[in-house]
């Protein structure tokens, strides 16, 4: 395997412009303090409402990181690497040593992919899952498991070595440590509250501050917070979790079908509003990482929908299980559906993150079956467009028709169906076939 590139450093010399113009270090300062205690007060007020609660102490460490980053700008790669191991010691600080040392060893055995390999699979499955079963029963020692921070271990591995086997891994700077940068992919000052699936593409290249950019993510994520306060108070019982499969078959068939399309909002506000709290931070530090959901509710196809969901995801399954496969040049199909499967296994099976040895801990079979689902109403689509010559990359900007309209409520409506397969577990997998027959009226 190749070695961490040393090529000239991107990082700029002397003033750097801090939202479009440039200040002196001073006045950067004080723009970026008032900038780091509006988002992060902001992040730590509103992530409970997402299902996050952020430690007061971690937000005060990423907040004083983005601060020194304003005041040595070229230790970046070095204060946010330390900013996130830190944060995740103040959370964890049994499984952050652990942590430390299995990134150490993995960049030990980054040159030969066969020992990389093994010191993955001892490090982030074998070693810690049996040293949880042993230690089960002690108390102080059943909790040191991070299982997010394994699977950041994982793909973020995965990430490097596919990156560095394709040569797109971008130059570090000579005076930048390998170390460092390498400690960057495990790292991430946002990783311990919002693990993200984030490659040297992402992180290993030129920084840029923008104020706006940070106010763009802030705003995204305040507004989706807002939305979802108000959804709770509006519909307090709209969820799942209070409703019983006898409730449920009692529903007449226009308040089953608000169930499902509210749960399914709740969940798209939830889910992309958390990542927005992520964005916001690696922005304050100068990664100006894209905005993870484009729009995914406005959406008039199964294909736009997947490319406007998860984009830190989806982009993590592409390079690493749709390109090699041959992508859509050979087999498309088979390969869409390979792909589906292998986010079910990868991301959502328990098999990489759980505690005990055991595969499906975390909803194995439901995800499977969701992914299968989702899978199927992608290549359907594509299959469509094939039988009728209509080009795949086409068609793929945001415009108003009664058409689009019609289209996107559909698709809508199909991704909030299947979402009822992985949203109420507290019902048998048999109630949830048959709230989706239900709502389409087959019993």
């Amino acid at each position: 395997m190749a070695a961490l590139s040393t090529a000239p450093s991107q990082a700029p010399a002397g003033p750097v412009r801090f939202g479009g113009a440039v200040s002196a270090p001073w006045a950067r300062l004080a723009a970026q303090a008032g900038l780091s205690a509006l988002t992060l007060s902001a992040a730590y007020v509103v992530a409970p409402t997402f299902g996050h609660a952020l430690p007061a102490a971690a937000v005060v460490v990423v907040g004083a990181g983005a601060l020194a980053v304003v005041l040595a700008p070229r230790l970046a790669v070095e204060i946010a690497a330390a900013v996130g191991l830190l944060a995740l010691a103040l959370v964890d600080p049994t499984y952050a040593a652990y942590h430390l040392a299995l990134v150490g060893l993995l960049f030990l055995c980054r040159r030969r992919g066969w020992a990389l390999a093994l010191a993955l699979a001892l490090g982030a499955v074998a070693v810690p899952k049996t040293l949880f079963w042993l230690g089960y029963g002690q108390s102080a020692f059943h909790a040191w498991l991070n299982e997010p921070a394994l699977a950041v271990a994982i793909f973020a591995t995965l990430y490097w070595w596919r990156e560095t086997r394709d040569g797109r891994v971008p130059s570090l700077g000579a005076e930048r440590s390998p170390f460092a940068a390498w400690c960057l992919l495990y790292l991430f000052p946002s990783q311990t509250a919002v693990p993200l699936v984030l490659g040297p593409g992402d992180l290993w290249r030129a920084r840029r501050d923008d104020a706006a950019a940070v106010l763009r993510a802030l705003a995204a994520f305040a507004a989706k917070a807002a939305a979802l306060v108000a959804l709770r108070a509006l519909f307090p019982d709209h969820g799942y979790g209070s409703l019983s499969s006898a409730t449920l078959a009692r529903r007449p068939l226009p308040a089953l079908w608000g169930v499902v399309a509210l749960s399914y909002v709740d969940l798209m506000l939830a889910l992309s509003g958390t990542i927005d709290v992520a964005v916001a931070v690696a922005r304050l530090y100068g990664w100006q990482l894209p905005a993870p959901f484009r729009w995914a509710l406005l959406a008039w196809n199964p294909v736009e929908l997947w490319r406007r969901w998860g984009i830190f995801n989806r982009r993590f399954l592409l390079k690493n299980v749709y390109f090699p496969l041959g992508g859509g040049d050979r087999r498309r199909l088979l390969n869409v559906m390979l792909t589906f499967l292998a986010s079910a296994l990868v991301m959502h099976s328990g098999w990489l993150g759980s505690k005990y040895w055991a595969v499906g801990v975390a909803g194995w079979r439901d995800w499977s079956i969701y992914f299968s689902l989702q899978g199927a109403a992608v290549c359907a689509c594509l299959l469509t467009w094939r039988l009728v010559g209509k080009d795949p990359r086409a068609d793929r900007e945001l415009r108003w028709s009664w058409g689009r309209l019609a289209a996107t409520l559909a698709t809508l409506a199909m991704s909030a169906l299947m979402h009822v397969i992985i949203l109420p577990q507290s019902l048998p997998l048999g109630d949830r076939w048959r709230l989706i027959a239900r709502c389409l009226g087959l019993v």
